[in-house]
């Protein structure tokens, strides 16, 4: 609304957005058109790159994209990344707010070049000759010993619904929102749980364990649907058994402060407080519950195939980044080089 109203005024009232050529224009044209990629994103997804949008319009909005060259997409990607406080030598340098913000310079672009202009199919060019430096992988795992410690710290806290959170997410190796849910924006308030114009979506609910205690969860970011046999995962039935039969309906996840599930960012703030005070280091968060689950699964020998299907991926190769290799895995590479060749050793 805010990109329509933009365009409507740089018109005088014309409600079709024009294009003269600037960042700024294609990206109004990018949020309003209804052909648009932007359209038919995800919520959450379209959030994100509405607030790369704002940057870039901010920042680097009225530049002619017929006259940019390599050299200035080097220089956003630079001042993009750079701390938010040059002045602080202690100020973090921000390489994925450099990385998001160039990935939706170029769906800008890919988009222009879908519109015809001849200016976008030169950046294009352009672009696809740069190679950005990533940003580092993250390295820190959960392990065993860290749920153990948080389940202690969140029921001496009084926040149960913290520990069954984080003993199923490592478990099962879910995702913080396939286990929590989400709040999406609601088009009607008809059916499920509203809260501000938002439905409750995608988490985990008790339905979802079956009479044989087999818990069977479609994955949203996949679609895949996965099961996990609970009867061999006695952590999440023994916090599955503090909850009283009564409560087993709806959501599992509930904030005890509000009696709803939680919001993404509250969870989060709750969890890393009582993660403090168990004593895990501040480099492991709640989203890295899922990496420790594979790559102990790496590390025990399991499967690539196995792993896969129990962490929902399509492919093995997208386990494969959630494995953060750890000491037991290269051992065991070695042990194997080592009794080859002690074989083959007359």
């Amino acid at each position: 609304m805010q990109a329509e109203m933009l365009a409507w005024a740089a018109r005088d009232g014309n409600v079709a957005p024009g294009y003269d050529g600037t960042l700024t224009s294609l990206s109004r044209l990018f949020q309003v058109n209804e052909d648009s990629p932007y359209r038919t994103m995800k919520w959450n997804s379209r959030a994100n790159v509405t607030q790369c949008l704002v940057i870039i319009e901010r920042t680097v909005g009225s530049r002619q994209i017929g006259k940019l060259l390599g050299p200035d997409f080097k220089r956003w990607h630079q001042q993009w990344g750079a701390p938010k406080d040059a002045t602080d030598p202690e100020s973090p340098a921000r390489p994925w707010r450099a990385k998001h913000c160039m990935d939706s310079v170029r769906q800008l672009i890919s988009y222009g070049v879908t519109l015809g202009y001849d200016d976008c199919f030169r950046a294009d060019t352009i672009l696809s000759k740069i190679r950005f430096k990533a940003p580092p992988a993250r390295k820190s795992v959960m392990t065993a010993e860290h749920v153990e410690a948080i389940r202690k710290s969140a029921h001496a806290e009084g926040w149960p619904s913290v520990a069954l959170a984080t003993v199923l997410q490592f478990e099962l190796a879910m995702r913080q929102k396939d286990v929590i849910g989400e709040w999406e924006p609601a088009r009607d308030a008809k059916g499920g749980i509203i809260h501000k114009n938002t439905r409750w979506t995608n988490g985990l609910v008790w339905s979802d364990i079956g009479p044989d205690k087999v818990i069977r969860k479609v994955h949203t970011k996949t679609g895949f649907e996965v099961e996990h046999d609970l009867k061999l995962h006695p952590a999440v039935l023994e916090e599955i058994a503090r909850v009283p039969e009564e409560k087993r309906v709806g959501p599992m996840i509930i904030a005890e402060s509000t009696g709803e599930p939680y919001k993404h960012r509250k969870f989060t703030e709750r969890w890393r407080k009582i993660a403090d005070k168990a004593g895990i280091p501040r480099t492991v968060w709640n989203m890295d519950a899922r990496a420790g689950a594979i790559t102990e699964a790496y590390d025990l020998g399991a499967a690539e195939t196995d792993v896969m299907k129990s962490a929902g991926h399509k492919n093995r190769q997208t386990s494969a980044r959630y494995n953060r290799g750890t000491l037991e895995q290269t051992n065991r590479v070695a042990h194997l080089r080592m009794a080859k060749r002690k074989k083959n050793t007359p």
